[in-house]
């Protein structure tokens, strides 16, 4: 599962340069008909449907609720951020607007789980794991490392390097074949030593690419940059895999849904954040009179900073004798130890 985080959105701006150079520009919508009609037919047969073991009276219902308070309250958030990047900034008053009801939803929705406890839509209690949180921290800021790369990276190939659209959508397959060569290996290595030795090394990777982003220009070698491409791959895979599985691990089976909802949403939250305050970053400076090249070395220290903070988070990961947690949502082995707060061999 970890290995669509990285990897797919690396495939989109590569798509994404071949319709802009070849197809008309109405078919970066409709190219998403026949990805849906994909999803829809292998979703159909690859995806198991769940046992029907459970009475009505005693399957869990949907919390309405919950859904009406927390869909808006991030598509609201999401929509601020995205428009932050106009010539206003976060100061225009639609984003504020935004950015004061997304709040107040969230709000509302975090008081309506207090009440709900497990029956709400994603529970709090889960966030009273330290894995979890940590999980869940982590692959927020890798949404902010990938998806701020993703943004910044092609418009410098573009902008101080002077590559066509798909030319610079291209230059980032060394990002993607990285990250699908150690996804699965990564994966396998974190059963073995734990997800608390292999996140802080990716971040290291991510940090190390982006210090060397801060310090190119229009001179650096092409070579180089596609190095630096492959090991910010690696370093994703390194981070996402064994931070998925360590999330995993240590939730209670009823609880994997949750968490696999919260997961996804603050990684988007992350990647929503990430976008935004580089657009902000590139178009501060632009304004400031500074050159494109300057511009970009004053962003890429966004992204630096975004993967030293995996790099110091990683450390709360389980360590490898992590285990499923309890059906209460606390990860703990069968004699009560807590294994979430337990330091890894």
């Amino acid at each position: 599962m970890g290995i669509v985080i990285p990897l797919a959105p690396v495939l989109g701006p590569i798509l994404g340069g071949v319709i802009v150079q070849g197809l008309d520009w109405r078919w970066m919508f409709l190219i998403n008909v026949p990805i849906g009609l994909a999803a829809i037919l292998l979703s159909l047969r690859v995806v198991p449907a769940g046992p029907p073991t459970r009475t009505r009276a005693t399957s869990p219902r949907l919390d309405v609720i919950g859904l009406a308070l927390l869909g808006p309250a991030f598509a609201v958030l999401v929509f601020a951020l995205s428009q932050a990047t106009g010539n206003a900034g976060f100061g225009a008053p639609p984003v504020r607007t935004a950015l004061i009801l997304g709040t107040l939803l969230l709000i509302a929705y975090l008081a309506h789980a207090a009440r709900a406890g497990t029956r709400a839509l994603i529970r709090l209690s889960l966030f009273r794991s330290r894995s979890f949180l940590a999980s869940v921290t982590v692959m927020g800021l890798t949404g902010v490392m990938l998806f701020s790369l993703l943004f910044l990276v092609p418009l410098y190939q573009q902008r101080v390097r002077g590559h066509e659209v798909l030319a610079a959508g291209m230059l980032l397959t060394p990002l993607g074949i990285g990250s699908f060569l150690a996804m699965p290996v990564a994966g396998r290595t974190s059963d073995l030593i734990g997800a608390r030795r292999l996140a802080p090394l990716g971040g290291l990777l991510v940090a190390l690419s982006a210090f060397t982003y801060t310090q190119a220009d229009a001179r650096t070698d092409e070579v180089l940059l596609g190095l630096v491409a492959f090991a910010t791959g690696v370093g994703l895979g390194l981070i996402g895999a064994p931070t998925m599985g360590a999330l995993y691990r240590t939730l209670p089976q009823d609880a994997v849904p949750q968490g696999t909802a919260a997961l996804y949403i603050i990684n988007q939250l992350g990647a929503s954040l990430g976008t935004a305050v580089v657009a902000l970053v590139l178009q501060g400076q632009t304004n400031a009179g500074r050159t494109q090249v300057a511009a970009f070395q004053h962003a890429s220290r966004w992204v630096l900073a975004a993967a030293l903070a995996v790099l110091l988070t990683g450390f709360f990961l389980p360590g490898k004798k992590a285990t499923v947690a309890t059906a209460e949502g606390s990860p703990a082995a069968p004699n009560g130890t807590n294994y979430a707060e337990e330091p890894s061999n």
